[in-house]
């Protein structure tokens, strides 16, 4: 069944497919968080796999963003598209920092959530998103909103891979922000000074977002594999993934996971999207961004109720991590209700038109179908 061009400005099955990341990372986090448990053998290896559902999440960024540009010829209004952008993730963020900066800023709690009590330094460096290039700060209030900081970057870069999508097409520019990946990390090991080489911050992870955009004109255009290559596809890439994880070539890895992404992606314009719309995963992901931004506090400050469970690991992993999940999904209920719907609303309200359309130049014979010249609007994370 092969997968057919779409016009529409949604995919079925993206955020289901958020919320399995960002159930991935909640579980990641449990193996890591929670140094109480004896979990046996290879466990706490296989639980940091978890980790890798924030490649997921820049994958599916890049191709929302894409898909409603791709196969039609638009203008992108820039400004527009930052102040959208910004109402879409700033609000929660701010409120979830607030959340976490308060635990950790407290004599009496700072030690729950943190290594060491954060001053109103760290906290400044996180409210302007700052906190990937300064060696050592992503952990002081809470670890993982770095991936908002690096949400903020590519945003900022969005406009200018747009431009050079429109003049060289998607599939150079997949290749140069692979190839800067290569050097960006490959640089870190020759033991220059931090960040250099951090994985933590665009060069590192660029090629994972335009290979989002990629996906975007490849089902625009309709020149995707068949589902029936895509499973195996995925499954390949995910065991050289792991492989390269497991090994620590950090190198190779984001290409790896980027490629994983991106056939996760792909499928998600087959049946395999419209059965996960379906299931209350779809929900759920609707409320992934409030989610991710909730889990690590809520995980951190539990801890110790967790431990103090009896019956050991078992009932601490099963028992203890149904409850903070739980606890978690309240939480972004509240935070999703509260501050992200209405923020996503009012950016849509204030900024109604991110693009404008242009007459589509004509067609040559050399066209390729993958260098599509469309320029972007925006599309909800």
């Amino acid at each position: 069944m092969t997968i057919e061009t779409t016009t529409s400005n949604r995919v079925e099955g993206v955020d289901a497919l958020r919320g399995l990341a960002a159930l991935a990372v909640f579980v990641c986090h449990i193996g890591g968080y929670w140094g109480f448990l004896t979990l046996p053998g290879k466990t706490p290896e296989l639980l940091a796999v978890g980790a890798h559902g924030v490649d997921v999440f820049i994958v599916i960024s890049g191709f929302c963003l894409a898909l409603p540009l791709a196969g039609r010829p638009r203008t992108l209004r820039v400004p527009q598209f930052y102040g959208r952008r910004a109402w879409r993730i700033l609000p929660p963020y701010y409120a979830a920092l607030a959340v976490a900066a308060i635990i950790a800023l407290l004599p009496a709690t700072w030690h729950l959530t943190v290594a060491r009590q954060a001053t109103l330094g760290d906290v400044l460096l996180h409210v302007v998103t700052g906190q990937t290039w300064a060696p050592g700060q992503a952990g002081t209030i809470n670890g993982s909103l770095w991936s908002v900081a690096l949400e903020v970057q590519l945003y900022l870069l969005f406009p200018l891979l747009v431009l050079a999508w429109r003049r060289w097409g998607i599939v150079p520019v997949l290749v140069a922000a692979v190839a800067l990946d290569l050097i960006w990390r490959t640089s870190g090991l020759l033991g220059g000074p931090a960040p250099l080489g951090s994985d933590l911050v665009v060069p590192a992870r660029l090629d994972q977002f335009v290979a989002g955009m990629a996906c975007a004109v490849a089902i625009r255009t309709g020149r995707t594999w068949t589902t029936r290559r895509l499973v195996p596809a995925l499954l390949a890439s995910g065991v050289v993934a792991l492989v390269l994880s497991t090994l620590e070539l950090g190198v190779l890895t984001g290409v790896a996971w980027a490629a994983v992404g991106s056939c996760a992606v792909l499928l998600l314009a087959g049946p395999l999207g419209q059965t996960l719309a379906r299931t209350p995963l779809e929900r759920f992901g609707t409320r992934s961004f409030s989610f991710y931004l909730m889990h690590q506090p809520v995980m951190l400050v539990c801890a110790p109720l967790v431990a103090a469970l009896p019956g050991g690991t078992p009932v601490q992993l099963l028992l203890g991590g149904a409850g903070v999940l739980a606890l978690t999904i309240t939480a972004a209920e509240v935070l999703y209700r509260t501050v992200e719907l209405p923020s996503h609303h009012a950016g849509r309200r204030r900024f109604p038109r991110t693009t404008h359309d242009e007459p589509r130049p004509q067609a040559t014979d050399d066209t390729n179908a993958l260098s599509d010249t469309a320029a972007p609007a925006t599309n909800p994370r």
